[in-house]
């Protein structure tokens, strides 16, 4: 097919408003009247009017259909069968990626360092550089001529535009991708406000970590509301009067004006991240997505959220290498092969579609993704919906653009063919009526087989040419080797290229075949500089219809497993609660009634019913020769826990919430099950001297974030002390933090708590009629603090800070709850049983860092003789897995007990977390949280058989076999498919594992800083 070249026409103004701009020299008014005939007309999705007229004047619509009648005076475009769509629209580009004016924008330094710390506030903006809702992307917009090109030539006619820079980053525009300035090229202003997690550019430290990110976002709504309420009760005796705060007042009147935030997301578990922050906001949301919805699809249904779908897949696994296969992750391969039906996913489940080329490097490349979606089941109407009428409504400019129709915008692109052939093209584009030619069909279709022969070639190669008519590409064999080979069309003729140095002659042909040839020459110019001629020959011609046919053909695939998580491990069914009597052990109670041989536990409904002798009235486990006892509870831990474990960037972070970052794909939770963890506790890091909220979680495997949280749970916050928020090790660059001195950490705690006394004050005289006093989410959990609401699980060493803390919370009218790690501890542990305070220790560990050279082995022991409560933590998600074997070298170490010692990590941690009321010893009522060994728990030859959390089942030996053989198996398929993929040209992915970050206590990298693939 020959498309018939469209002529450019003169620049119009983009619609009817009145412009405002001088005119210099005499005025025009041009009239155009153009009707498109011999097309296929999609005017909007699952819409098809074959032999189609489009009738446009200047730059609207007047009418489309088929035989229509065409005014005398227009002037008649004949497309000769192509195909015309609404011109598409991506909803979600950033302003550098279009205007001329780049900005100052720059990335943030990974390694963040304090110096010259907290840059100072310029203007009436917002402390933080990262906030900025009130820039607009129009303010400096303009398109040149070049840059539209280079959209248009994609088939885009419009955008929504915003900066990308920070986590308010300010407001969103639909333009028209024409060259132009603001002026000319919007169409409507401050749509949307664009959110992220990314700092960006900003200088700021703060924040570092995914859960600063979110204790910013939360302050800032609320801040922006209080902002509000102050100025309009300004002259209300005693009101606050707030600074004058431009960043707070556009953020305000988004809120307050119902504008939409369009939010990014990383990974799947984002977007109930930003569900939790809506509804405390008020506000509603669109959501960028990261293609792996499809992995918490059950999530995300729920909500059936308007998603932007980047237009990206992952490359395939290199497992070309059975050694270096070893590092590729099962859950790599699974994103691999189940990402490209994502979409369809989405789609099954009620959620609204848009794509966006954000992020994709090769811009073109997102029709060939959009083309795979359609293989693996989305209807193209949804595809065409969501490149047209969905992100026109999302940018509010449907009335405009999104579908052919009369009164729109004459806003058109012309493919060659059906959009979902892979040879189809962009060829034409309409942007206001504006005309542009982007490609004219090539006049000889070269696509097939050949083969090339030479004097000096032994045998005959042969040549494969494939893909479009306009962009041909080449394949070059010799006895199944490759050669590097390139084509290129030029007008009636293409010339060629194929390198055959790895034949062992080298050389590089190079040649043309003229229009319809069946035959081609050229010369053969040898290393040594001589010339051997060679003959290309074509023996097949391209069957176009089959090859369009079968790419157009939807792909079968295997169904995506309906495992939970998706990955290694995960459960085809969640494990249930079932009447279970585990018979005949050796019964750890960590209770009243100590050890008890021969004897059966009954679980029934989640709780421990009963523990005695010929218990009946359920399923059986025979345990003759095992043993059995309460679930182990880790006091200190950083599995499961997403992007940053310390807020290392301010002292004083206990607005941060580990609450609001859990990962609960981590399959460190599964990893210690097998270990008889059965629930943890998850510390924020020791980078500050007051850091953020923790949370308990229940070992609920499968379960989302929030199904991992236990219930009820006390509130907890995690203090430090000692080397870490002094940054005595942090290097030279980060010596501005106050504090900087042991004596400096007891000061900026004194001072923060008296800041919290005072703030509850004002808040309770706000509650009873004062004027409206601004929440202050971090003094918020230090007054509960106070209040005793919260305990504090505070990392320390050395017996002088231990004893500061305790006598500064008695100053304070508090009890300091628990000292984690205190391995000086045994110096003070009288004093500590006087205060009330518990002690999680490590077992073994001394002389990693110089405040704990004076650690001993006896400290559990002689602080459990001292009267206090004690517990043996991992601080580690290796370790976590053997805590039972941990526990029992006190046994060697302190002369402990073994039952004392097995309430080290049962019973003691239990009341550590003021949880034992439902767990931490086998008695009737308490929840069914037991684990079966095979021996004596405290021996380092028992294994865990069997593991129940709230009486489910979650580990056993027999089910954990069946995971690995059926994990196995489905490995070795995708590690087939991926080869085939390999073998077929794929591009490789060498970059082995996406496994979980292992979190330690004094990891603080800046998480935040940058710029995301996509965002």
């Amino acid at each position: 097919m020959r498309l018939f070249l469209l002529l450019l026409l003169a620049v119009t103004p983009l619609t009817a408003q009145v412009s405002t701009n001088v005119v210099e020299g005499l005025r025009s008014k041009n009239v155009r009247l153009v009707a498109l005939v011999n097309c296929t007309a999609i005017p909007g999705p699952g819409k098809q009017i074959d032999s189609a007229t489009i009738i446009i004047r200047d730059n609207k619509i007047v009418s489309v259909g088929k035989g229509i009648p065409i005014p005398d005076a227009a002037h008649i475009r004949d497309l000769q069968g192509a195909w015309v769509y609404a011109g598409f629209i991506d909803p979600f580009v950033n302003v550098t990626d279009i205007s001329t004016d780049k900005g100052s924008e720059k990335k943030a330094d990974k390694g963040w360092r304090e110096k010259p710390g907290t840059p100072d506030q310029v203007g009436s903006h917002h402390w933080n550089q990262a906030v900025r809702p009130e820039r607009n992307a129009t303010n400096t917009l303009r398109i040149t001529e070049e840059t539209a090109e280079k959209w248009n030539s994609l088939g885009y006619t419009s955008a929504g535009v915003s900066s990308h820079d920070g986590i308010f980053s300010g407001n969103v525009a639909g333009i028209s991708l024409k060259e132009g300035s603001a002026s000319d090229i919007v169409i409507a202003d401050n749509v949307a406000q664009r959110l992220s997690f990314n700092k960006g550019s900003s200088q700021t430290p703060y924040p570092n970590s995914l859960m600063g990110s979110i204790a910013l976002i939360r302050q800032t709504f609320m801040d922006a509301d209080w902002y509000r309420q102050s100025l309009s009760q300004r002259n209300t005796p005693g009101a606050e009067a707030p600074d004058v705060n431009i960043s707070l007042a556009s953020l305000s009147s988004s809120v307050t004006g119902q504008s939409p935030f369009i939010v990014t997301t990383v990974d799947e578990h984002d977007i109930r991240r930003w569900k939790r922050i809506a509804d405390e906001a008020g506000i509603e949301l669109i959501y960028v997505g990261s293609g792996d919805e499809y992995r918490r699809l059950a999530s995300v249904a729920s909500l059936r959220p308007t998603i932007i779908l980047p237009t990206t897949l992952p490359k395939v696994p290199d497992v070309r290498d059975p050694v270096e296969a070893r590092q590729v992750g099962l859950t790599k391969l699974i994103s691999w092969y189940w990402a490209p039906d994502n979409a369809r996913l989405l789609d099954s489940v009620g959620c609204t579609l848009a794509f966006t080329t954000n992020g994709v490097k090769d811009k073109p490349s997102y029709l060939k993704t959009l083309r795979e979606f359609v293989k693996r089941g989305l209807s193209k109407e949804k595809v065409i919906a969501g490149l047209t009428t969905i992100p026109a409504s999302i940018l509010k400019i449907d009335g405009h653009v999104g579908t052919i129709a009369a009164n729109k915008r004459a806003d058109l692109v012309i493919f060659s063919g059906d959009l979902f052939e892979s040879s189809s093209e962009v060829v034409g584009i309409i942007v206001g009526g504006n005309h542009r030619t982007l490609k004219k069909d090539a006049s000889v279709d070269l696509r097939g087989e050949w083969t090339l022969t030479s004097n000096s070639l032994e045998d005959g190669a042969k040549v494969s040419i494939k893909g479009s008519l306009n962009s041909p590409s080449m394949t070059t064999t010799i006895d199944s080797i490759n050669l590097s080979s390139t084509i290129q069309r030029r007008g009636s003729s293409f010339s060629f290229t194929i390198q055959v140095d790895s034949l062992g002659t080298p050389g590089i042909l190079r040649g043309t075949a003229e229009a319809d040839s069946i035959l081609a020459s050229g010369p053969l110019v040898l290393a040594d500089g001589s010339i051997k001629t060679f003959v290309l020959q074509r023996y097949t011609p391209f069957e176009k219809k089959d090859e369009e046919k079968k790419a157009a053909e939807s792909v079968t695939t295997r169904p995506l497993p309906s495992t939970m998580p998706l990955g290694p491990f995960g459960y085809d069914t969640p494990p249930k609660q079932e009447d279970v009597i585990l018979k005949n052990a050796t019964v750890w109670t960590c209770g009243p009634n100590g050890v008890q041989d021969a004897t059966d536990v009954k679980i029934s409904g989640g709780k421990v019913v009963a523990v005695g002798k010929g218990l009946t009235g359920g399923k059986e486990y025979d345990c003759t020769g095992k043993h059995i006892t309460p679930g182990i509870i880790d006091e200190h831990s950083h599995i499961a826990i997403s992007r940053g474990v310390n807020e290392g960037t301010h002292a004083v972070t206990t607005e941060v919430r580990i609450g609001d970052v859990l990962d609960p794909d981590d399959v460190n939770l599964y990893r210690q099950l097998a270990g008889g963890v059965t629930a943890s506790h998850l510390l924020h890091g020791s980078a500050n001297p007051m850091g953020g909220q923790l949370q308990f979680v229940r070992l609920r495997w499968g379960a989302d974030a929030e199904g991992l949280k236990q219930a009820d749970a006390k509130p907890t916050v995690k203090f430090a002390l000692g080397e870490n928020v002094k940054q005595s090790n942090w290097g030279d660059d980060y010596t501005v933090r106050y504090p900087q001195t042991r004596m400096g950490v007891e000061e900026i705690m004194r001072d923060a708590f008296q800041a919290a006394k005072e703030y509850r004050a004002k808040r309770k005289d706000a509650s009873i009629g004062g004027a409206p006093v601004r929440q202050n989410l971090q003094l918020d959990a230090l007054a509960e603090v106070i209040d005793g609401d919260r305990f504090v699980h505070c990392h320390s060493y050395h017996q002088s800070e231990i004893l500061m803390l305790m006598r500064l919370a008695e100053e304070f009218g508090f009890r300091l709850h628990t000292f984690t790690h205190i391995l000086e501890g045994y110096k003070v542990a009288k004093e500590m049983a006087e205060h009330g305070a518990m002690a999680s220790t490590f077992s073994d560990w001394w002389a990693y860092k110089f405040e704990v050279y004076q650690a001993i082995p006896e400290n559990p022991a002689i602080m459990h003789e001292q009267g206090v409560v004690v517990s043996i933590n991992s601080d580690d998600a290796e370790m976590a897995r053997r805590l039972n074997q941990e526990a029992a070298k006190s046994i060697s170490y302190g002369g402990i007990g073994e039952e004392d010692a097995l309430k080290f990590v049962t019973l003691n941690a239990a009341i550590q977390m003021d949880a034992q009321d439902v767990m931490g010893s086998l008695e009737s009522g308490k929840d069914a949280d037991v684990v079966v060994w095979s021996g004596n728990p405290l021996s380092n030859m028992s294994r865990v058989e069997r593991t129940f959390v709230e009486g489910r089942q979650m580990f056993s030996l027999e089910l954990d076999a069946k995971l690995r053989k059926r994990d196995a198996e489905l490995r070795a398929f995708l590690e087939q498919e991926a080869m085939k993929a390999l073998s077929g040209g794929a591009s490789a992915d060498r970059s082995g594992s996406n496994g979980s970050r292992l979190y330690h206590c004094d990891d603080n990298e800046d998480e935040m800083a940058g710029f995301t693939t996509r965002d």
